[in-house]
């Protein structure tokens, strides 16, 4: 049996985004491997494997929505009984027939098409003949007579209708679990969006944290490149007697705090990468491969009205249409565990012909042209002694379980509109503070300027310039994440508003993904054994969440090296963090830049 594992090589047969299926670059080993945010996202789709794996679970639901649908489907009934009865005749019978005891030998062969109804009713259209051998039709004793038959075939050709009238009965009863099936199918879809889009705002998220930490690097040199020249010049001016040793002494200890800071950002810069391999599915090897952002943050601070976001998160959240796709699932279980309350009471009914002849062909003959009809009409009551107690009691299940669905329902709005106001602050919150630091940043730099100029004509020492430049640092850093967390903050609404797939044309319906996952799997060369023995393997695996940790402990904020950002989405109170999105949001706070 196929196992998810080997579904390796068919990754892009369950690739559904409409841009050029397996056309981005694949990551070399060894190099440095320049990669657009697009670029990323579309490595992702293509490989993720819990992308592939939801894909897959809602063709497993579409499967089970065709094959509950099957029970219209008419079934040919085939028999064949063989009877040998001996047994002795009454006195009445002994009288009648002058023969003591009755023997019989017959074969009985029987065939129809059966079939259910939208009422709920069955119905048989059926055809028997009965080869009927017995010693009643030997000749009477003492007279001997040619050619008498001592065989008959006995025909009766007619149809049969079993329709209940309370209980069972009509639509509503007959389709029930049609409908659930098709209910469960759009759930399932609801889930492969979620799930779709919880990949795609991860792995946005962890290519922001990817420029964060390049750009933490790049500060670091330059503060650290900035330590060296303070260092020989300090050095050099010591040598004229004009510096102290004091002052090489301080710049060489400025110099070792960077370039240790350095290293401990090279290494979160090599631990985000890793991250971003594996939403891609590739493992880390040697020669290590060297991931680098080119997209930038643009700290933008558009955002849609809260009215007009809370509208399209109820339109297109998919946590929200997963609900009340649930509330209805309720009401249909409400209304037939109501229906199966009812008491049962069916009415039957058959009509036919019967023929009887020497052989099968004059038997027939006989139905078609003499037609000795049959009929037969009646009513049939089931009344449970103890008043239905399994239906009473399902029925009060099902209404709670409905009233469960309404609460959770409403639970689901009030979280949906609470994050989407706090989305849309922390874009006005993260934009301004990008202007505020830039601000920082431009002081301090011409203050470093003018610190430097001092130092050159020796009124300051290098420690005054450390000192400045670590201000410097501070307020560039702190611009990088604002700009950061403003694209995280976005994200954060669009994730909440339901629109990640859409804004990124990656949001296919229902049809265009069956066709596309179908035709993709005959390219790789998947049979359809091989493809449904792939379908149950999946269903093991239904509740399977992403390969995917946070690595490292977050440290103490301050100092030069300060290169914390906040977090995605904020659980500093998880325990009343609301059950629906509580996934998301630990999903998401995984990915947040690391100190």
């Amino acid at each position: 049996m196929i196992k998810l594992a080997n579904w390796t090589n068919a990754a892009c047969a369950v690739t559904i985004i409409s841009l050029p299926l397996c056309s981005a670059a694949p990551i070399e080993p060894g190099t440095t491997n320049s990669l657009t945010l697009s670029a990323f996202l579309q490595l992702v789709v293509e490989h993720n494997e819990s992308v592939q794996a939801r894909v897959l679970e809602f063709q497993i639901a579409q499967k089970k929505f065709k094959a509950e649908r099957g029970i219209f489907e008419p079934e040919l009934l085939l028999s064949y009984d063989r009877v040998e009865n001996k047994r002795e005749n009454t006195a009445e019978q002994r009288r009648s027939t002058g023969i003591p005891q009755f023997e019989e030998k017959n074969n009985i062969y029987t065939a129809g098409l059966d079939a259910l109804i939208p009422t709920g009713a069955r119905i048989r259209l059926g055809y028997s003949l009965h080869d009927l051998r017995n010693n009643l039709q030997d000749p009477p004793f003492g007279i001997i007579v040619t050619n008498t038959p001592r065989r008959e075939f006995q025909t009766f050709a007619g149809v049969n209708l079993t329709q209940p009238l309370l209980k069972n009965a009509w639509f509503s009863a007959t389709l029930a679990n049609i409908r659930l099936a098709a209910l469960a199918s759009d759930v399932a879809f609801q889930e492969y969006r979620h799930q779709m889009m919880l990949v795609i705002s991860t792995s946005e998220a962890t290519y922001w944290n990817l420029y964060l930490a390049q750009e933490q690097v790049r500060f670091f040199r330059e503060s650290t490149s900035l330590a060296e020249t303070l260092v020989r010049d300090n050095e050099a001016r010591f040598q004229t007697g004009k510096g102290s040793e004091l002052e090489i002494l301080e710049a060489k200890a400025g110099l070792a705090l960077r370039k240790t800071k350095l290293a401990e950002a090279e290494q979160k810069r090599v631990e985000t990468a890793t991250q971003m391999l594996t939403l891609i599915s590739q493992t880390a090897t040697e020669p290590t491969s060297i991931l680098q952002a080119v997209d930038s943050p643009m700290g933008s601070v558009f955002g849609p009205q809260p009215a007009e976001s809370a509208q399209t998160a109820l339109e297109m959240n998919p946590d929200y249409i997963g609900q009340l796709k649930k509330l209805t699932e309720e009401n249909i279980r409400v209304a037939y565990a109501r229906n199966q309350h009812l008491p049962e009471i069916d009415l039957k009914a058959s009509y036919g012909l019967n023929g009887l002849g020497p052989d099968p062909e004059s038997s027939w003959e006989d139905v078609q042209q003499r037609g000795f009809p049959s009929f037969s009409v009646g009513v049939e009551w089931h009344i449970p002694l103890g008043g239905g107690i399994k239906a009473r009691n399902e029925l009060a299940a099902a209404k709670l379980r409905k009233q469960q669905a309404l609460i959770t329902l409403k639970e689901t709005e009030i979280q949906i509109l609470n994050a989407i106001d706090t989305a849309l602050r922390k874009i006005r919150s993260t934009h301004d503070a990008i202007g505020d630091y830039e601000q920082i940043v431009s002081f301090n730099r011409n203050l470093l300027d003018s610190e430097l100029e001092r130092l050159e004509v020796g009124k300051i020492g290098s420690r005054r310039v450390l000192e400045v430049e670590a201000s410097l640092f501070e307020a560039k850093n702190a611009v990088v994440e604002a700009q950061v967390q403003n694209e995280r903050a976005r994200l954060e609404l669009e994730l909440v508003q339901g629109t990640v797939l859409r804004s990124r044309n990656l949001d296919l319906p229902q049809k265009e993904i069956k066709l596309r996952t179908a035709g993709l799997l005959k390219q790789v060369g998947l049979s359809e054994h091989q493809y449904r023995s792939l379908l149950k393997d999946l269903q093991l695996t239904r509740e399977r969440r992403m390969p995917f940790s946070q690595t490292g402990a977050q440290e103490e904020r301050g100092g030069l090296g300060r290169t914390s950002a906040p977090q995605f989405i904020s659980t500093d109170d998880d325990e009343k963090t609301p059950r629906i999105l509580r996934q998301t949001i630990d999903e998401l706070n995984t990915t947040r830049p690391q100190k």
